[in-house]
């Protein structure tokens, strides 16, 4: 049994400007566990929003049951990285009590509240989510729309895929970067014509993921594009993406041109070829 007195020191150490300092105390709070849960708990209401925001990370670590009524309380924090903390904590926790509260706030005026608490909601995996979410997928902070994305993805609902589709046009490069990864995620199959044409997308991540969810659906009819990306892209991560597709979606006709393409100039493309031809049966010499 740990004093109080220690406790208090460490608590205390979390109001340090030292980064070294109040890192090194709270990882002893984590390690104290149930000892340090009652005023980890009362730190959560600390005037400092640094000590607010350390608790609630100690809390995310400890996962214990008795802090998600506490952890509720501060998804309004007006602290991002508190709500941050609290929202990972409550979607690692797995409580179903979590859930409907987490959904009220789905229309908080917050950007930070209403992505916070759509990130947790996805990591709980709860399907009363899923029509709530859905209704985000047009709201006006990018934000917003990205992590609905990605949380829809994470939930498994293969019906929402033609609600996703529109935003694989969407003005945020980030927004299509996550909704191009979460049609993959489902298996998206009415996906594949629009996966295809983001492989010509600006943005290099857009084109990496959407050939990463065209390997995931095994879609055949996209090896000529991904061949054509892995040869004029002029990305190396792209380039990758495509290499590593091709091998996902496991069709014969990829060999000759993976070979084709091992005088790649970037050394991660030639891995992800070799990595795709093994997946394929062959062994490069």
């Amino acid at each position: 049994m740990v004093n109080t007195p220690q406790i208090e020191h460490l608590m205390k150490q979390l109001e340090s400007e030292d980064n070294d300092a109040h890192q090194m105390a709270a990882i002893q709070l984590i390690e104290l566990e149930s000892d340090a849960l009652p005023h980890v708990i009362a730190g959560l209401k600390h005037d400092s929003s640094q000590v607010r925001y350390l608790c609630a990370w100690i809390l995310s670590e400890i996962g214990d049951e008795t802090s998600i009524e506490p952890l509720l309380d501060v998804l309004t924090d007006d602290n991002r990285l508190t709500q941050e903390w609290a929202a990972k904590a409550l979607g690692e926790l797995g409580d179903a009590r979590a859930v409907e509260p987490l959904i009220a706030l789905l229309s908080d005026k917050n950007v930070d509240t209403r992505r916070n608490c759509i990130a947790a909601l996805g990591w709980l995996g709860d399907k009363r989510a899923v029509e709530p979410l859905v209704e985000l997928l047009s709201d006006s902070h990018a934000g917003v729309r990205g992590t609905t994305a990605m949380s829809l993805g994470e939930l498994g609902e293969s019906s929402v895929v033609p609600k996703l589709l529109p935003l694989m046009k969407d003005d945020d490069d980030w927004v299509r970067i996550r909704v191009a990864r979460a049609l993959g995620v489902l298996h998206g199959t009415e996906a594949t014509e629009m996966l295809v044409a983001a492989l010509r997308d600006d943005q290099e991540w857009v084109r990496y993921n959407s050939a990463w969810s065209l390997g995931e659906l095994k879609a055949v009819s996209a090896i000529k594009p991904l061949v054509r990306m892995l040869n004029l892209d002029p990305n190396p991560n792209a380039r990758r993406g495509a290499a590593e597709a091709l091998g996902q979606i496991g069709d014969d006709q990829a060999v000759e041109h993976l070979i084709a393409c091992l005088t790649d100039e970037s050394d991660i493309v030639i891995e992800a070829i070799d990595r795709a031809l093994q997946r394929l049966g062959y062994t490069v010499e």
